[in-house]
């Protein structure tokens, strides 16, 4: 993977303004000869900029529909304003806590960004400033300090705003609908408050779709960071419910680690594995049927079925 950085030189470091290649993918380097890059220009990863800086590298610009994921050292501070205007299949970004400024409109038209890899450090961070800028569900996968495995996984639903008139009064009002705005308020001097994110679900699942429920639930279980018993057993219970659910929308979603956790470490019965088994049989999955089947036989030796595809 080919890559070339259009950069200047500012007072604290690096500021990327353009970058050319080859792929999707980019990976913001820590350092240009020596320096730290700091910063990522105003509309930087536009299909389009004011004042578009020559392209010496004779490559493609990665930018707009072209740009999928990101890659951001822990150098960087500061996203220029509409940095990712209409990157319409940007839907993967890395990043560490640690930005301390975001431009306005930082993410518009980014509609399929929906995985944020979190790589937490000490003191304020910038997860809900970027959550508040995306109204699609948005998973994000977090990372602490010094650890490289994954520390938990939180699921924000989506939430949209619209615009509606009171014309007596002449006066426009913009109403909120959706859990995801309430998801996205559970912080505390930017920090996430699990307590109030495991709460809003208690309080909220019926007005949540089953997807958005079995995703949250799931999540939460799977990753158990700072969750509590109460919670655990609401979550429990909502996926259990909902399991048969859950194993058909793990096979659409290809989420082979989601369905292998519900068959080895969620599941408590045979009865319940063999359902997930009947879901990839009936689905045609031959991969996941040969996976859970394995899963089956190892935790419930006994008698065994024939499922044919």
């Amino acid at each position: 993977m080919e890559q070339d950085f259009v950069y200047e030189r500012t007072e604290g470091g690096i500021r990327i303004v353009r970058c050319y290649g080859t792929g999707s993918q980019v990976v913001v380097p820590r350092e240009i000869e020596g320096v730290p890059v700091t910063e990522l220009s105003a509309y930087a990863f536009a299909e389009e900029m004011e004042g578009e800086p020559p392209n010496r590298s004779g490559l493609p610009c990665i930018c707009g529909a072209s740009l999928e994921a990101l890659f951001l050292p822990d150098t960087i501070r500061r996203l220029g304003r509409y940095l990712f205007y209409n990157c319409i299949h940007f839907s993967t970004l890395s990043f560490y806590s640690n930005i301390a400024s975001m431009g306005a409109g930082a993410f518009t038209g980014c509609t399929r960004l929906s995985r944020l890899i979190l790589h937490q450090k000490e003191g304020q961070s910038c997860l809900r400033e970027i959550l508040q800028d995306l109204r699609q569900s948005v998973r994000v996968d977090a990372f602490l300090p010094g650890e490289s495995s994954l520390a938990y996984r939180l699921m924000y639903p989506e939430f949209f705003e619209e615009a509606v008139e009171n014309t007596p009064a002449r006066i426009i009002s913009t109403q909120t609908h959706g859990m995801g705005i309430q998801y996205r308020n559970t912080f505390r001097n930017t920090q996430v408050v699990f307590q109030e994110y495991d709460h809003l679900f208690q309080m909220g699942k019926y007005n949540i779709d089953i997807i958005s429920m079995i995703e949250i639930a799931s999540a939460r279980l799977q990753y158990p960071y700072a969750l509590d018993g109460l919670a655990r057993g609401e979550y429990s219970s909502c996926l259990r419910q909902h399991l048969r659910q859950a194993a058909a929308y793990f096979l659409e979603q290809e989420e082979t680690e989601a369905l292998q956790w519900l068959a080895e470490d969620f599941a408590e019965t045979r009865e319940e594995v063999e359902l997930l088994v009947q879901e990839a049989n009936s689905r045609g999955n031959a991969g996941a049927l040969s996976r859970l089947l394995h899963v089956l036989h190892s935790r419930f030796p006994g008698k065994k079925k024939r499922f044919a595809l």
